[in-house]
């Protein structure tokens, strides 16, 4: 997706940071003055505020600040960080002033890139916030070193992290915001949807850009980011009715899980359950197999649907082969089966597949001899069974 806004920041607008900037550095407790958000990443428009960080040892007097930006500001706001509101009169501008201690900062730097903790939902948002600002005021190069300690790649262990803590609550848990959702949509609660369907979107979000091996770069804007079809997916998503909001919302985990599957981040846990060969003769091909190989030979089954015979046999290694006849198959290799240890991997699996383009032959369903199976295609056509 194409960002279309413009970095719009008039010269005026500049003057008044740049006598605010000022007025702080006077200041002995205030380390740094900095400019974030939109301004600073050149992704802003006209709408877009000025963020204004002052980075300081000890609180700002609220007289001093009271005194600088008059008794029309918003003083001491305390609802998210500790700041101010402002617009400036005679220009318009409007300035969102934020103080942080040096220390806060410098542990959430620590906690993403050296303890590499996650979040749900916006994890490595602080890391993209430091590296994407202008610091104004920085007279003991503090700034500078914090913006260098953040020009990292993306650490392969953050990014695992950020995947095992936002992937299974979009759809994996019993508690999964998809679980939450359906809940919700069944009781017609249409507020406990939007607030599931928000959170579903932060956590998904923030183990997009962890994939992409790119900060967060927080609230705003977060579509154009996205690459097709990602994009398509999460509109598609947002504008779902009730009634198909679950379709969308697996079409999305669908692509997500086959991505991770590409990635290598989870790989299938399977084993070779078992080789399966078409025969002319079950009774006769068991008892070679029995002869030459010492397999022990398993009860006969007999499908009472259709004419299909089969036998399973255990060699002493512990793999199986299971030998079968039907009307107009000629002798030969059929398939190869893997287990993955429950339905829930199958499905898992199965849909990261499908996301991909890999051809479901049919499944997943529980066949007459009572396994839970999927078959799928694999480069060359030959058959591959997945199950339980």
């Amino acid at each position: 997706m194409t960002d279309m806004n413009q970095n719009i920041e008039p010269a005026d607008a500049r003057d008044v940071i740049e006598r605010l900037t000022q007025a702080f550095g006077k200041l002995p407790q205030v380390l740094a003055v900095v400019l974030g958000g939109s301004r600073a990443a050149a992704t802003s428009d006209v709408a877009s505020d000025y963020d204004l960080y002052v980075y300081t040892v000890r609180e700002v007097p609220v007289d001093f600040r009271r005194t600088l930006l008059g008794e029309r500001a918003e003083i001491d706001n305390r609802f998210w960080e500790p700041g101010d509101e402002w617009s400036d009169p005679s220009t318009g501008t409007h300035v969102d002033i934020m103080y942080r201690s040096p220390e806060w900062i410098e542990g959430q730097i620590e906690r993403i890139l050296s303890r590499q903790e996650a979040s749900l939902g916006y994890t490595t948002c602080f890391w993209y916030n430091v590296v994407h600002s202008e610091a104004l005021l920085d007279p003991r190069g503090w700034y500078q070193g914090l913006q260098n300690r953040g020009r990292v790649a993306y650490p392969e262990g953050l990014r695992r992290a950020v995947v095992m803590k936002n992937w299974p609550v979009l759809r994996r848990n019993h508690s999964s915001y998809r679980h939450q959702i359906e809940v919700a949509l069944n009781r017609g609660d249409i507020v406990s949807v939007q607030h599931r369907v928000t959170a579903f979107l932060a956590s998904f979000f923030d183990l997009w850009f962890a994939l992409e091996r790119k900060p967060h770069p927080g609230e705003k804007r977060l579509w154009s980011h996205l690459s097709e079809p990602w994009g398509s997916l999460v509109r598609a998503l947002t504008e779902a009715s009730p009634g198909t909001l679950l379709k969308h919302i697996d079409a999305l985990v669908d692509r997500v899980d086959a991505k991770l599957i590409e990635e290598g981040i989870f790989v299938a846990n399977g084993r070779i359950e078992h080789l399966a060969a078409w025969v002319s003769d079950v009774d006769r091909a068991c008892a070679f197999y029995q002869r030459w190989f010492g397999a022990a030979i398993g009860p006969k089954y007999v499908s009472s649907t259709r004419p299909f015979t089969s036998c399973f046999l255990a060699l002493s290694s512990g793999a199986r082969l299971e030998l079968m006849n039907a009307p107009g198959e000629t002798p030969r290799m059929a398939h190869i089966a893997v287990s993955l240890g429950s339905r829930d991997a199958v499905d898992r699996l199965v849909a990261a597949m499908r996301a991909a383009g890999v051809a479901i032959a049919r499944g997943p369903r529980v066949t007459g001899d009572g396994y839970y199976e999927a078959v799928v295609n694999d480069t060359e056509g030959n058959l591959v069974e997945i199950t339980a």
